[in-house]
């Protein structure tokens, strides 16, 4: 296996259950593009994550809940450390719990990881969708997760793309996502919004040249008040 394949092995697990980071879900999308075998061991792995939530009833988990796991995580990584580095390493085998990589951690350290796995949208604090000053746009919260949902979007003007700003809690000035996007032509759009959730004042939206700006350079779309 090449260097890239080993480097993607076992994420298609960590991918549906979205816990990667932005940055390593969108290599990890681009590496999707060109890769059947991810591609198809995505498809087949999603149905178990989808139902995760619904695998234990609703609860709010305690504070130190995180601490454990990480506590017990940290300390399975030692032992497994001190006898090398295929150490308690079983073959590869079809099936979620193997292939999101839980074999590199204790039986202890995979149940916490798995209960935190089933409550983490409670962690997260929950869903709400917020409105735009636009009618028809709404940013859809999923815990620490904004979508921007949008219909009878206008097309930007001519050489223009739609570009999504964040303005932190606390701060006056929008900063750039990096998030592009243009509507279809029913006027229907979807972009993710990179970053915390939790953390938004405001999300914004203005059209700016392709590649996008550092700062905002066109009109301001619409924007909604997060907090």
């Amino acid at each position: 296996m090449s260097a890239l394949g080993d480097r993607w092995a076992d994420a298609a697990g960590a991918y549906v259950l979205g816990a990667m980071a932005p940055d390593e879900r969108a290599d990890f999308e681009a590496h999707l593009a060109t890769c059947p075998a991810c591609r198809q061991e995505v498809e087949e792995l999603r149905p178990a994550a989808d139902a995760l939530p619904m695998a234990a009833p609703p609860m709010l988990p305690p504070r130190a809940l995180k601490d454990r796991i990480m506590a017990e995580v940290e300390r399975e990584a030692e032992l497994l450390a001190q006898t090398g580095p295929a150490a308690d390493r079983p073959a590869r085998r079809r099936g979620w719990l193997p292939t999101i990589g839980l074999w590199r951690l204790g039986p202890v350290a995979a149940a916490l990881l798995i209960v935190g796995v089933l409550i983490g949208s409670q962690l997260g604090g929950g869903t709400k969708d917020v409105r735009f000053d636009r009618a028809g746009a709404t940013l859809k919260i999923d815990g620490d997760r904004a979508t921007l949902v949008a219909e009878n979007l206008p097309a930007p003007p001519q050489g223009k793309v739609y570009e999504v700003w964040v303005v932190p809690k606390g701060e006056a000035n929008p900063r750039p996502t990096n998030a592009l996007f243009m509507p279809r032509s029913d006027g229907s759009a979807e972009a993710v919004v990179p970053g915390d959730a939790s953390r938004f004042g405001q999300v914004l939206v203005s059209d700016e040249p392709p590649g996008g700006s550092e700062k905002p350079t066109g009109d301001v779309l619409m924007k909604a008040d997060v907090s």
